[in-house]
């Protein structure tokens, strides 16, 4: 009996000590006032490591912008970005121009304003392409794909970025050329051509959140080089045009778009019109385009 009695007192103190140590509540026999058994859970009481707050790392993955720059060009540009990792973003753009006199266009007018005062004595193939570029009629569309590699610790698209990106971009042109032979008479050629054009480059830009769902995108420089292809025809009565005219109007046409010694248009003439065919470059600048968007 005096081992037995013994033998409950050390279960009991082992079981005492195992609930003061052990990192979770385990049900303990105890006695109350009226010696009834009941089960009681016991806390934990091992001392609690203090820590340092952990601040999760919130970022808006997804904005949608235009840029205001491209409005002086009465071009639409508008783009949507996507946060696929913490500084990586890939942006998809739709830009357009609806049809437009050249000339209208507020850059293009300004520039041609600024060359004449700055060069009266233009030279004749100058003075030509000022001339198509104050009469014809464009629109465009194109498309751009973009992934951005940003800096900085804040996470998501804010701060200094590089990105690399390819674009698609078509072309609709409309000019009326009129030309004049040795004796004065004039052919009028409804010239409408339709181009092509893809190319890669590369951007430096910078992205802020200038409020909590507001972002401002700057595009600080960039570019794109590719090859640019596609047709046009002027559909005209040519059958009175003598033959030398005919290569005249073909060396016109041909000199204004060569440069150096490249030539990257080749024009038939044939009694029924002009037709032709273009190869040349696709090169483009990005920078200096401000734009505004909304995140969330």
């Amino acid at each position: 009996m005096k081992h037995l009695f013994t033998t409950l007192i050390l279960c009991c103190s082992v079981g005492i000590c195992l609930a003061q140590t052990d990192t979770t509540a385990v049900p303990v026999l105890s006695v109350d006032s009226t010696t009834t058994i009941q089960t009681t859970t016991l806390q934990t009481t091992a001392p609690v490591t203090t820590t340092a707050p952990v601040m999760n790392e919130v970022f808006r993955r997804n904005s949608v912008k235009m840029n205001l720059t491209s409005l002086a060009f009465s071009n639409y540009s508008f783009s949507y970005e996507r946060a696929i990792a913490r500084k990586i973003t890939l942006v998809g753009g739709y830009s357009f121009t609806p049809e437009t006199e050249a000339g209208s266009i507020p850059f293009i007018s300004k520039a041609l304003e600024m060359g004449e005062a700055a060069t009266e004595d233009d030279s004749e193939e100058a003075q030509e392409i000022t001339d198509i570029l104050e009469d014809a009629t464009v629109s465009s569309n194109a498309f751009t794909g973009e992934i951005r590699f940003y800096t900085g610790k804040k996470p998501g698209a804010r701060g200094f970025y590089a990105s690399v990106y390819g674009r698609y971009a078509t072309f609709n042109l409309s000019h009326m050329y009129v030309y004049e032979d040795d004796l004065d008479f004039e052919y009028d050629l409804p010239i409408t051509a339709k181009m092509s054009g893809f190319g890669g480059g590369v951007m430096l830009g910078a992205q802020w959140l200038i409020a909590k769902r507001v972002t401002f995108d700057w595009y600080i420089v960039g570019g794109h080089y590719g090859k640019l292809t596609g047709d046009f025809s002027a559909k005209t009565d040519l059958t009175m045009m003598p033959e030398g005219d005919r290569a005249d109007l073909e060396a016109d046409i041909e000199e204004v778009f060569t440069i150096g010694d490249k030539k990257y248009v080749d024009a038939t003439v044939k009694d029924n019109g002009m037709f032709g065919k273009m190869n040349g470059p696709f090169a483009g600048i990005r920078g200096l385009g401000f734009n505004i968007g909304i995140a969330f």
